[in-house]
Parts: C-alpha cells; structure tokens; sequence
C-alpha cells in the first residue's frame, strides 16, 4: 500500500479504536511530536464529520420525500 494510504489507514484505526496498543502508543507520541500528522488527523476527524452531516441530510431528504409520497 502506498504510504499515504497506509498514514490514512493508520488514522483512521486510531481513531476508530481498533489499533494494538503498541501502534496506539505509537501514534499518540507522534502526535505529540509531530504536527503534520496533528493537522492530518484533524483533518481526518473533520471529514468524517462532514460525511456523517451529509448521510444525515440526505437521510432527512429521503425520509421527507417518502413522507410526501405516502400522505400527500
């Protein structure tokens, strides 16, 4: 896997939870350290934060469109 796509991968396990504790503790002091992969997870947490925002409004579309249909 390319390097980028695994720093992602990475990420989003740390985020997730779902990392070993010795890649945890791992990331945690790059983190510390490092503000490159700082600004990389902030902007991991922010686009996962804007997909969920649009899952949601696009569910709330469907959700309003079925109401419509179904009571006029």
């Amino acid at each position: 896997m390319r390097p980028l796509l695994t720093e992602v991968q990475l990420l989003e396990n740390y985020l997730k939870g779902t990392l070993p504790e010795d890649q945890q503790l791992d990331v945690e002091i790059r983190l510390l350290w490092d503000q490159d992969v700082q600004q990389k997870l902030a902007n991991q947490q922010l686009a996962y934060k804007t997909l969920r925002l649009f899952g949601r409004r696009q569910l709330r579309a469907e959700l309003e469109a079925i109401h419509v249909r179904l009571f006029g």
